[in-house]
This record gives structure tokens, sequence and C-alpha cells, in this order.
């Protein structure tokens, strides 16, 4: 089994060598490891040259255009691995673990679609680790038992938490959407909805940093807001078409995210509120019906207050949550 890894790399020029530290050791001969540059105003490039030149398996690649989601596809264009893994440039794994998961997926005969894993949140301020339990230590396989993992309303569209075999990627043309924010939303519901022989295993190798100066996730912008309620509300559209069990517990997932992307207007500038509060004006065609007991709760919290108000209630809530967390001073 040959292992591909896709590492996007702008402007993490702190944080490269401590990702790539724990990527290598897992490495094996014949496995690569694809370093996709975006336009850096740092060292990254000269870092990452410096890790070619030292590493065989290691190819450095410019992206043919800007984003996430371009330094991914051209990764997936470039990969010949069985199994593909993205890894986000200032982001690291636990190296034994995924040691020990691969060496169990290099001893199968035929290896599953996608391989999902519990992961862990690490604080950039406080240099701490919160495990993220949704699968915990058990082994289960198949879509319908995705919704035995979603409790508690915690993310699982991420991206890098999975290993994808790269003929079922090729053969559904999953590539990402470009120029856009919530790509992960919508990637992940497009391989769902591909229905893949699913495996969710006691493997929390990821360690997702949270916090980091400079980070894309940091920055609220009026594009921002409208493209991720737009990606969320598709998503919950293609998932309704599927009617099945496992799909209608995801759309009441996306629902929960919906709503909880209100708090982002009172992070906008107030002269650009309006607009995103107009954005959200239709939220009952998006969260009605559904099958989730809190997003009725708050579905009727909305219409009795309005969105504006509800807005200002979320984001005061996530403002506790992060302090509390020590995300913020």
């Amino acid at each position: 089994m040959k292992l591909s890894v896709i590492v996007p790399v702008y402007n993490v020029e702190y944080y490269l060598p401590a990702c790539m530290k724990s990527i290598l050791p897992v490495l094996e001969c014949e496995d690569e490891l694809f370093l996709i540059q975006g336009k850096s105003t740092d060292q990254s490039r000269q870092v990452s040259l410096q890790y070619q030149f030292e590493y065989p398996q290691i190819q450095v690649l410019d992206q043919k255009g800007r984003g996430l989601s371009n330094a991914r596809n051209c990764g997936l264009r470039a990969a010949n691995g069985d199994l593909i893994l993205f890894v986000d440039s200032d982001d690291f794994v636990e190296t034994a673990v995924l040691q020990r998961l691969l060496k169990q997926l290099r001893s199968l005969e035929r290896l599953p679609d996608v391989v999902m894993t519990d992961f862990s949140r690490y604080y950039e301020t406080t240099r701490t680790k919160q495990r993220i339990v949704q699968i915990g230590r058990r082994s289960i396989k198949g879509l319908d038992t995705l919704p035995a993992i979603l409790k508690g309303h915690t993310c699982f569209w991420n991206v890098w938490r999975n290993l994808y075999r790269r003929e079922f990627l090729i053969e559904h043309e999953l590539l990402f959407r470009e120029n856009t924010y919530a790509e992960d939303v919508d990637y992940m519901t497009r391989v769902f909805l591909a229905k893949p022989e699913l495996w969710m295993v006691d493997a929390p190798f990821y360690c997702y940093r949270i916090g980091r100066s400079g980070s894309l996730m940091n920055a609220t912008s009026l594009v921002r807001v409208k493209q991720t309620a737009e990606i969320l509300q598709e998503s919950i559209q293609r998932l309704q078409g599927a009617n099945t069990a496992w799909s209608q517990a995801l759309v009441g997932e996306f629902q929960f995210e919906y709503i909880l992307n209100l708090a982002l207007i009172q992070e906008l500038p107030k002269e650009q509120r309006r607009e995103a509060i107009a954005l959200f004006d239709h939220y009952c065609q998006v969260i009605l019906p559904t099958q989730d007991r809190s997003v009725r709760q708050v579905a009727t919290f909305i219409r009795l207050f309005g969105v504006s108000f509800t807005a200002k209630i979320l984001a005061a809530a996530k403002w506790i949550k992060r302090k509390r967390e020590r995300r913020i001073p």
C-alpha cells in the first residue's frame, strides 16, 4: 500500500517544521508527500525546498490557482498512492497513532473507501490538547452507523480526519470546490453521497491547531458569511434528497451549524450587518423541517425574537465559550 500525503503550504514557515517532524516518521520508501506551494511572503518555500532536498519521498509543487481547495486539488491530481491523507501545514499528527493505523491498513488485502477517526484540538494560547470524542474506543462500519457518532453537535465534516482510497475519489470525481469558504462541508457531503465503504476506528491521529495568528479561520468577512450559509443550505438540500436515516442525521447537524453561523454577523463591521442578516431571511426553508430537537427550539426562538437578536445571543455565547477555552485573552 502506497500513501500520498497532501500538504498545502502558505505563510507557515514557523509551523511547517513541527508538521513535517510529525509526518516524516510514518512514511515508507514508496510513499509520497506533496508540499503544495501558494504565493507565500515568508520563507515557506525555502523551508519546503530544503525538505525536498533531504527526503526523496517529498515533492514541492506550485499550485495552479489560489486557495486551500486549489492546493488540495493540485495534490490529488499529482498523487499516485492507494490512500490519500490531507494535512494542513499549521497542524500536526500524533506520529505513533498514525503509524499504528497505517500498519493495520497496509496489512489489508482490500482497503475501505474512507477511514474516519476522532481528532484533537490543540490550543495555541495554552499549548494544551482536547480530544474530540465521537467514535471513541470502538470500530464501526457503514454509513448507517454515522448517526451513532453524531452526538453533541460537534464537527464531523473535517477533511483531514479521514484517509481516502484514491481510486474511490477518482471514480466519483471528488475534487474540491474552489474559491469558496466551507469547502470541507461541501466536500464531505459529496463524499458521503457517493456511498463509500466507511470504517470508523479508534485512532485519533490528527491535531488541529486553534488560535494561530494569520489563520484564515480567524478572519470574518461578508463573503465568508454568505458562502458558508450558501454551502450549508446546498448541502442540506442534497442530503434531504438522499432520504436515508444517516443522511437525515447529517441534515440535522448542518442545520445546527447553519444556526451557529448567525454569530458571525456580529463579527462584521456594523455597516455590513444588515446585508448579512438579509442572507438569513429564508432561514425557515433551511432549518425546517428538521428531526433535530435543538434546531426546532432555536427555530422557535428566531421566530419569536428575530435573526438579529438571535445573532447577538449566539455571538455572546460563542465569546464566553472561547474565553473559557482560553482561545482569547
